[in-house]
């Protein structure tokens, strides 16, 4: 009877659980769980809310959409977050490209080293809509996404506590923080650093303690963990592009009707939409606070970013290796069309 009760009690989580995720509710209303690693008081969280309030106000009762911060459905882990989107256990989240990367690779083409000018090119490279690039962000499907916006996010720069960073041979020996992904790892090594690659959490603590002495990431990123406090060499670079995509969870997806879909399409510009704006305040906020603890910003000139770019030439060339000719041709083309 005791094995029974512990069974019958696991079985009631369980469904209380899948009740608040997948099942429809009274009155056949479906209730809908959006998360995104970030805080309440971030642009994506405003756009998650944005997109929940664009559905529940335009679906005539159908949806109810929560938003959850803070991976709050996830235990805090962004990881795990991904991996419930692609299971079916949780509907929508939000995340990077330079995160999603690990589940498809094929548009982390758009974060090769100085291919975009600013956010600003980056949103009307999107807005094009080119078949490669389209036929790129089509293949999340094969790790069970759709992906229902995309937002350009601020570009990555580089800030150290060593030396300022003004050409490739400042890099040399330099260890830096780099995302855990083996593209970032690869560019600073073509560039001559000594590239770590941690979590977004270890990224204080790390340069606090010597593990390394700074990283490449955007201004509000650099914001939001409180690196200006540890690392003042800001080299404003605009190097690589990144995205903020939404997305859900693909088997949900299949089954709405044709209307729905379109419904959750517009949600998702409407998220775009929102996080874009935000994302003015929250970055006129990060450089006024990194002003006042005496940041050192240098901004890069162009010629040199070419030396960059003339060193990275090992890495371009074995990068393009991963696209057909046509692909590579055609997506260079519709970066220079989106060109200012």
């Amino acid at each position: 009877m005791r094995v029974l009760k512990v069974v019958s009690i696991l079985f009631i989580m369980l469904a209380l659980v899948a009740g608040s995720v997948f099942a429809r509710g009274h009155g056949d209303v479906t209730r809908i769980n959006v998360s995104h690693p970030q805080t309440d008081q971030h642009p994506w969280h405003h756009g998650a809310i944005a997109f929940a309030n664009y559905i529940n106000a335009n679906s005539d009762g159908r949806f109810d959409v929560s938003v959850f911060p803070n991976s709050g459905l996830s235990q805090g882990n962004a990881a795990l977050m991904v991996e419930q989107v692609q299971a079916g256990t949780l509907h929508i989240a939000i995340e990077s490209l330079t995160v999603l990367a690990a589940f498809n690779d094929r548009p982390s083409i758009l974060q090769l080293p100085f291919t975009f000018s600013d956010r600003d090119h980056v949103s009307r490279f999107v807005q094009l809509r080119d078949p490669v690039w389209e036929g790129f962000m089509g293949e999340f499907e094969r790790s069970n996404f759709i992906i229902l916006g995309s937002s350009p996010r601020p570009m990555r720069q580089l800030n150290n506590n060593v030396r300022m960073i003004r050409t490739p041979a400042d890099m040399e020996g330099l260890r830096m923080r780099v995302p855990m992904n083996p593209f970032f790892v690869s560019i600073f090594e073509t560039l001559g650093a000594s590239p770590v690659a941690a979590p977004p959490h270890e990224i204080y603590m790390g340069i606090q303690l010597g593990t390394f002495a700074g990283e490449d990431n955007s201004i509000p990123n650099q914001y939001d963990f409180r690196i200006f406090e540890v690392a003042q060499n800001f080299s404003v670079v605009n190097y690589i592009a990144d995205l903020s995509f939404i997305f859900i969870n693909s088997d949900f997806y299949r089954n709405l009707n044709d209307a729905d879909r379109r419904l959750f399409h517009a949600a998702g510009q409407e998220f775009v939409r929102v996080e874009q704006h935000e994302i003015e305040a929250h970055y006129a906020l990060a450089m006024a606070e990194g002003h006042r603890l005496g940041v050192d910003f240098w901004v890069m000139p162009p010629e040199n970013k070419q030396l960059f770019v003339d060193r990275l030439a090992p890495f371009f060339e074995q990068f393009s290796r991963s696209y057909t000719p046509a692909e590579w041709t055609a997506f260079h083309e519709a970066v220079r069309r989106s060109a200012p």
